[in-house]
């Protein structure tokens, strides 16, 4: 039996599980809900921050080998990915999924540490002047929304959905 489990801060990589969930069949779990099948076969997605897949490492101690890893992120690129899926040691197949950035979204501490990242982000981009950096500087001011259906493909066909 497939399990989708995921871990979500703002709200997109839920709203991915529970699309994937929608065209495949296969039940979704907040893993912190704690409801998940034993001897599931489980699918994990984990918002990133700071290049860190959120929960992955509870996920593996819970379930051990996952079916595969999903990664929901803002800056999704090949060396995006890489870098993640090296950081977080991924063997299993591995999906990066744009996600979305709203500042207003964030609660807490991670309010806090974003709000100090776009003062740190002005900064930067008013000594570099790099295009790369004003962009990152632009989603984070103006947020972003990458989620979408289409983005699964991948993962569906993966699944065999």
């Amino acid at each position: 039996m497939k399990a989708i489990v995921y871990t979500s801060n703002a709200g997109s990589t839920k709203e991915y599980a529970e699309m994937l969930s929608a065209k495949t069949g296969i039940a979704a779990y907040d893993f912190s809900a704690g409801k998940i099948p034993e001897n599931a076969e489980v699918i994990y997605f984990g918002w990133v921050m700071g290049g860190d897949i959120q929960g992955i490492s509870k996920a593996r101690e819970r379930f051990g080998e996952l079916k595969a890893v999903v990664a929901v992120g803002m800056m999704v690129s090949e060396k995006t990915k890489a870098e993640v899926s090296a950081k977080n040691f991924v063997s299993e197949p591995f999906f990066y999924l744009p996600g979305e950035f709203n500042i207003s979204k964030l609660k807490g501490m991670y309010k806090m540490m974003m709000n100090m990242m776009l003062r740190m982000m002005k900064g930067k981009v008013r000594e570099s002047g790099d295009p790369d950096d004003k962009r990152a500087l632009e989603l984070f001011e103006n947020g972003f929304n990458g989620v979408k259906e289409e983005n699964l493909s991948e993962l569906v066909e993966f699944i065999g959905g």
